[in-house]
C-alpha cells in the first residue's frame, strides 16, 4: 500500500512496507546465525565483540522484518555522495604509502572543505592534524597498535 505524504519541508515522501525489506531481514538473520555458530568454539575474549555485533545485527534485522511503514526519500545530492565515497576510497588506497598521520589529515581536511563548513582553511588543517595526532597517539602509544607509516 503506497501513500503519498509531505514531510516538514514539503517534499513528497512514500511510506511503504516492501517485500525486499522482509526478505533482506530474513537473509540477514540467517547470516548472523551462521556466523554466530561458526565462532562458538572460540574463547570468550576472542568472540565477545563479534557476538555483540552479530546480536545487534540480528535485532536490527528483526526490526526490519516486523517494521511498520517507513519513509523513503529521494536522494538529491547523489554526486556529493559519490564524491565522498571516492574520497574515502582514495584514503584507503594511499594510507599504506603516505602513512596514517598524513593521509588522515588530508582526508579529514578535504572532507570538511567539501562539506562546506564555515571554517577558515587553516583551522580545518589544524583541527585535522590535531585529531590525526591524537588518534595516532591513542592507538600507537597507549594501545600498542601499529598504524601505517610512511614507506619512503
Amino acid at each position: 500500500m503506497l501513500q503519498q505524504l509531505l514531510d516538514e519541508r514539503g517534499v513528497a515522501v512514500k511510506e511503504t512496507i516492501t517485500f525486499k525489506d522482509r526478505t533482506l531481514g530474513i537473509i540477514s538473520i540467517f547470516v548472523a546465525l551462521l556466523l554466530l555458530f561458526s565462532i562458538k568454539e572460540k574463547n570468550f575474549e576472542t568472540k565477545a565483540f563479534p557476538v555483540a555485533l552479530l546480536i545487534s545485527f540480528s535485532v536490527l534485522s528483526i526490526l526490519l522484518i516486523i517494521g511498520k511503514k517507513r519513509k523513503t526519500y529521494k536522494l538529491k545530492n547523489l554526486d556529493k555522495v559519490i564524491l565522498y565515497y571516492l574520497l574515502f576510497f582514495a584514503y584507503v588506497v594511499v594510507i599504506p604509502y603516505i602513512g596514517f598521520i598524513i593521509a588522515t589529515t588530508c582526508f579529514m581536511s578535504l572532507f570538511i572543505i567539501m562539506s562546506k563548513y564555515m571554517i577558515k582553511k587553516i583551522m580545518v588543517l589544524v583541527i585535522s592534524l590535531v585529531v590525526s595526532l591524537m588518534t595516532w597517539y591513542i592507538f600507537s602509544v597507549l594501545f600498542g597498535i601499529s598504524l601505517p607509516e610512511i614507506l619512503f
